[in-house]
């Protein structure tokens, strides 16, 4: 009786931790999830296109509301469906919603509410589900580009503030990969050791030190997973509090589900066929960069001009949509070819076809396409 008892509080804290999490980054971000913005609002079918501001301001607005409920009182299955509803609506109004720590709660909380009277269960999915985003993370990572963009000039240019002559001279470079190497590592010990507490540990110094390179006293760059990584150091500390009855045999066939959408579509992903975001391709450096070139008399845009010259667009000005997205809406673009192209159609149209060309580019093929 008393392990029953643990696990309900375990459960609770986790829900709960997840809550306040979430309501954070919904709150810090909160122009991704209203209309009022100059991103464009890009629903993933034209029917969703003209669904008024309003509503979605209401839908937004029910989810915090729904969250707070969660914080504050006992929590509730039909309050969870509740939140649940309003989520995949919103998601389903504009695709810049699809974030990797929106799709992380969201599977959270459905394995919640389908387990809603059985703890154990919930926590032996929550510790299958890490062990995914961490084997996931870590197989994108392998990967030239992920070398170059994120460990050689993020952390050893921009943080450490090495030159290229010393990262060279003591062949840097390639030191890199033990990252990938290590969370490949790690989400396999989560699988086979029976020490998972103490491999939490060093996955917990991970996203400690993530948090220190990008984070207030780093980077200060992408702040909305800021909260993501400490969320992420709570749900280890949580799910790892007590020991995992780890009876995969048993749970394989009824959560066949899970395994298909955490194990086998992510594999896909690393081919291009899934959705890099639902499969936690996240600083892999892998991805197109769209680039929009246009009039410089387009005033609600300048504050997203990029200050550098492009070989793209030839002495006009352009923006960069990444760096567009994170310093309005505080998200970051879907990395998906058919949401590219939806969002160059809505822009063409919008400001004129004449007046904007825009460019894709891929960094580790080299090539660009205009769309």
């Amino acid at each position: 009786m008393q392990k029953k008892d643990i696990s309900d509080k375990q459960v609770e804290y986790l829900i709960k931790v997840i809550a306040f999490f979430w309501l954070f980054a919904k709150i810090w971000s909160y122009k991704t999830w209203i209309t009022e913005r100059v991103y464009p609002v890009i629903p993933p079918i034209d029917l969703l296109k003209n669904v008024p501001g309003i509503f979605h301001q209401f839908i937004f607005g029910f989810s915090i509301l729904a969250l707070l409920g969660i914080l504050c009182f006992k929590t509730s299955r039909w309050l969870l469906i509740s939140l649940l509803t309003s989520e995949i609506i919103s998601c389903s109004l504009d695709t810049v919603r699809w974030q990797p720590w929106e799709y992380m709660y969201l599977c959270f909380l459905l394995m919640y509410i389908i387990n809603f009277y059985k703890p154990k269960s919930i926590l032996l999915l929550s510790h299958i589900f890490l062990v995914s985003i961490y084997l996931f993370s870590g197989l994108h990572k392998f990967n030239r580009d992920f070398l170059a963009s994120v460990w050689r000039d993020m952390f050893l240019v921009d943080f450490l503030g090495l030159s290229m002559v010393f990262i060279v001279k003591y062949k840097l470079f390639f030191i890199g990969l033990l990252i990938p190497i290590t969370e490949v590592v790690l989400a396999i010990l989560l699988v086979v050791s029976k020490s998972k507490r103490k491999v939490s540990y060093f996955l917990i110094l991970m996203h400690v030190s993530i948090l220190i390179l990008i984070g207030p006293i780093g980077l200060k760059y992408n702040s909305v997973v800021w909260p993501w990584n400490l969320a992420m150091i709570f749900i280890l500390m949580i799910t790892y509090a007590k020991p995992i009855e780890c009876s995969y045999k048993n749970k394989i066939v009824p959560n066949l589900y899970w395994f298909v959408l955490w194990f086998l579509l992510p594999v896909f992903s690393l081919f291009g066929s899934w959705y890099q975001y639902f499969s936690f391709n996240l600083y892999s450096g892998k991805g197109n960069q769209m680039y929009i070139c246009i009039s410089e008399n387009e005033k609600e845009l300048a504050p997203y001009f990029e200050p550098k010259s492009s070989t793209f667009c030839k002495g006009k000005v352009y923006i960069n949509l990444q760096n567009w997205a994170l310093q309005e809406i505080k998200s970051v673009p879907l990395p998906e070819l058919e949401i590219y192209r939806k969002m160059a159609i809505h822009l063409k149209k919008k400001y004129s076809k004449d007046d904007v060309k825009i460019i894709l580019y891929n960094s580790e093929s080299q090539t660009s396409i205009e769309l």
